[in-house]
């Protein structure tokens, strides 16, 4: 015996040796040695090792175990290291699973008296769970990915808190353990839905669903998702009314009998092997869901979460329903959501219901309003009837600004007062689980004071800041396999002023799909962002128009050098140095005032580019209508979308057209008066509100027509008159900005054009003089191309060169657009309002 262990000894040492000839041959067994110890010790460490369950979307955890023989929401995702240390047949890839399960989260030491049996029983119980397991390289080593579900069920069975981590051991399956058999019949009743599904609908959606072996246990809610993918294209469209609003049906495991008509606690059960039994319908919460989509993203955006907790803490108090102090004295569970479209009001209805597990009936006011009220209240009636049907519920009113109001836009008292009825008639009923009323306007003011004072509490979702809108990018991106760093989203946050959740969800979209379409081999970049955000910008249809930044220069105004520098310190200062600025101490409005063509509108769209500010341009006429109080309300408006794209630079053009002079307008109904009134207390408004950062400029050709209230310090407290150029230098300066895109040639020097322009000139005038020389030398050279036979070649602008000849043409064929008589007006004007 020992003679042959020495003879492979050497065997093993001389083939070492050969192997590696560098090293001495015991070098080798000594390695090997070494190597199993060390696997040994990894092995032994995997096995005494703690594993966490990480609960990951239902969404991701269907995706990952469609290739799974039997479908199961107790199946486990872990490392492979760990799956190829557990699992030593792949096909038979089941395990135990050990949940260390406690009451309470604070775990505390007992004392000596109280190591009863008792207490160890009820305090440190562990439950083992016979589970599938597979790999996947994402997951973490001491961790266990598992579906959403699952964790819910096990809290909702060991009354654990939402939140709590779990904890637990791997166990391989024992000699004498037996897997999971195929059950003869499996009991479950349904959770009750507010949609009518008719029994053959519910049979089809449960025979889709056990299809695949599915392993159930005991007391255990599963989720069927209603997906156009899973029911199929033709059987959803059909149903498509109601499964449009269904996201998923739930039932509940009661019993499992096996083919010898044993008690068994899990089972497979499968479609044409088992006999499913529906016993009952059932009324109770459904499970927990916070995630959306299968990236791992919670349900409600980021950039709204001040709303959803909100609205959650308002439902918090109903959740008990038995005795509950405030139903009883007549404090109602009747809330409303109220804000501009796509500002994400249902986005925070759907994640609070989805965090407490209530469904949602859907009921659109646009359908329930009728031009007869007897049916408008039978269709009201029958919404409101749902909870008979399900509870807990969410009855959701939508659209509801259309809701109450006749066809002149009044309030119809009748709808109001039936509205209220069926409030007491709901809520006079005895129910087991909450029921709450969620009516979601559209829009920011109500029009039916009564009916919004019967709601216990109105939510308004005002429009996103900048800090609000990074969150939204952040929470959109995660839904995104591609995704942009953090300081990217921060420059596209800066600069979509006055975008909701839904445009940014659509700019996101754009961006993905124009990269798509450009077929760029690298990765999508902050440039297809800046392209759609543009392109929404300028495509943004709304009548009184919409807040972006412009793309005009300060190089690109010529002359006006002292104005430019008054208004830098105006507007660029308090922007610099915030903290430096008291709390009202602060300039709210500047008047530029001049002849027309002199550049006022220019200049305040180069304030806005320079210091990075959102413009919104206004035209005087364009907020006059001919309903009654229809005018005020736009004035409101175009401010109130002026604050929610802070900093902003509000451009108010033809001023005098808005706000003349108050009792004299010479309108009969007083429309100008009122108008002149709503502007003054919205600029005082904004002067009061030290953090919105809202500069406003206004323009206009005669200011002695604007009514004086509005020149007075704390409103228009600086006049800048905007005058045309005198000077030689501000002509050339002019000169130079305009043809700054045009080829000029050689000889010719601007400065020696100026000094041929002897009267004053606006930089409309000169802008003229430009464009009239640029036509002269287009001429010239199409001639010169139709004599030279070269026309054919093609022509493009590089070719055209201004010559001094061009401009002297121009300079005679110019007439001014200010006359002289003009003039000594203007002069006088300046005389009157400058300092």
């Amino acid at each position: 015996m020992a003679e042959t262990l020495g003879k492979r000894w050497r065997l093993l040492l001389y083939i070492a040796r050969l192997r590696y000839p560098r090293y001495p041959a015991y070098y080798f067994p000594v390695f090997v040695l070494l190597q199993g110890l060390k696997k040994l010790r990894s092995d032994l460490k995997l096995r005494l090792l703690d594993f966490y369950l990480q609960p990951i979307p239902n969404v991701l955890f269907e995706q990952l175990q469609s290739d799974q023989l039997v479908a199961s929401e107790h199946t486990l995702f872990v490392s492979p290291t760990v799956f190829r240390e557990y699992v030593v047949e792949r096909e038979i890839n089941w395990i135990n699973l050990v949940l260390k399960v406690a009451k309470c989260s604070e775990q505390v030491e007992p004392t000596p008296h109280d190591k009863s049996l008792v207490s160890i029983i009820l305090n440190k119980q562990d439950v083992s769970l016979l589970c599938q397991v597979a790999p996947h390289a994402d997951v973490p080593l001491n961790a266990l990915w598992v579906k959403e579900n699952l964790v819910e069920n096990l809290n909702e069975r060991y009354t654990r808190h939402t939140g709590e981590r779990y904890w637990a051991r791997l166990q391989r399956i024992t000699e004498g353990q037996h897997l999971p058999a195929i059950v003869a019949k499996a009991n479950i009743f349904l959770y009750q839905t507010p949609y009518d599904l008719s029994s053959d609908m519910v049979d089809f959606i449960l025979g889709r669903y056990f299809e695949t072996p599915r392993l159930l246990y005991r007391n255990h809610t599963y989720q069927v998702p209603l997906t156009e993918r899973f029911l199929g294209n033709t059987f959803y469209t059909k149903h498509f009314a109601v499964l449009v609003h269904m996201r998923s049906l739930w039932f509940k495991c009661l019993n499992l009998d096996s083919t010898a008509g044993a008690f068994e606690m899990s089972g497979i059960a499968q479609k044409s092997l088992t006999t499913l039994q529906q016993t009952t319908t059932y009324n109770n919460f459904l499970l927990p869901e916070r995630f959306d989509g299968p990236y791992m993203r919670p349900s409600c955006p980021f950039g709204l979460r001040k709303y959803f907790h909100s609205l959650r803490a308002s439902l918090q108090a109903y959740l008990k329903m038995e005795n509950n102090g405030l139903v009883r004295n007549g404090i109602y569970p009747v809330f409303m959501l109220r804000g501009e479209r796509g500002i994400g009001k249902m986005a925070v209805l759907r994640s609070v219901a989805s965090a407490l597990g209530i469904p949602i009936y859907y009921a659109d006011c646009s359908e329930i309003m009728t031009s007869i009220s007897s049916q408008t209240e039978t269709k009201l009636s029958t919404a409101f009837n749902k909870a008979k049907v399900c509870e807990p519920l969410i009855i959701c009113l939508e659209n509801f600004e259309v809701f109450g109001v006749d066809n002149e836009g009044h309030e119809d008292q009748r709808i109001t007062g039936s509205f209220q009825a069926e409030l007491m008639t709901l809520f006079g009923r005895q129910y087991s689980h909450p029921v709450v009323v969620v009516a979601v306007a559209n829009q920011k003011e109500s029009n039916t004071p009564k009916l919004t004072s019967l709601f216990l509490e109105v939510i308004q979702l005002h429009a996103p800041t900048t800090a609000e809108r990074l969150e939204l990018l952040r929470w959109i991106s995660l839904g995104h396999r591609y995704r942009l760093p953090v300081a990217q989203l921060q420059k596209i946050a800066e600069q979509s002023q006055g975008f909701t959740l839904a445009d940014l969800e659509l700019l996101y979209g754009n961006a993905l799909e124009a990269w798509r379409r450009s077929q760029d081999t690298g990765r999508v970049g902050l440039n297809h962002f800046l392209a759609s955000l543009d392109h929404m910008q300028s495509t943004f249809s709304d009548s009184l128009g919409a807040p972006k930044v412009p793309k005009v220069l300060w190089s690109e105004i010529g002359g006006l050098a002292k104005l430019k520098s008054e208004i830098q310190n105006s507007i660029g200062l308090p922007l610099r140095h915030k903290h430096l600025m008291g709390k009202n101490m602060r300039r709210s409005g500047i008047l530029l005032y001049g002849p027309p063509g002199t550049g006022k509108t220019l200049i305040a769209k180069a304030v806005a580019t320079e210091c990075n500010l959102s413009f919104l341009s206004v035209q005087g006429p364009e907020l006059l209508n001919m309903y009654v109080g229809q005018s005020e309300q736009n004035v409101r408006e175009v401010f109130a979308r002026a604050r929610t794209a802070s900093p902003c630079v509000l451009f108010l053009d033809e001023l005098d057209s808005l706000a003349p002079n108050r009792g004299v307008s010479g309108d009969s109904g007083g429309v100008m008066d009122r108008v002149v009134s709503q502007m003054l207390s919205e600029m005082d408004g904004i002067s009061k509100d030290p953090g919105q950062q809202i500069f406003i400029l206004a323009a206009t050709n005669r200011p002695d027509l604007i009514d004086p209230a509005l020149l007075r310090p704390g409103r228009f407290d600086k006049l800048l008159y905007v005058g045309p150029s005198c000077t030689v230098e501000d002509k050339e300066s002019v000169l130079r900005a305009v043809t700054g895109r045009f080829r000029l040639a050689e000889t010719l020097t601007l400065r020696k054009i100026a000094e041929s322009l002897k009267q004053d000139m606006t930089g409309a005038d000169m802008y003229s003089i430009c464009s009239n020389a640029w036509l002269s030398a287009v001429r010239r050279t199409v001639k010169e191309a139709i004599a030279g036979d070269s026309i054919d070649e093609g022509l493009n602008a590089d070719q055209v060169i201004v010559t001094e000849d061009d401009f002297k043409e121009s300079v005679k064929k110019f007439i001014p657009s200010i006359s002289p008589a003009d003039m000594v007006y203007f002069n006088q004007l300046k005389g009157n309002f400058s300092a």
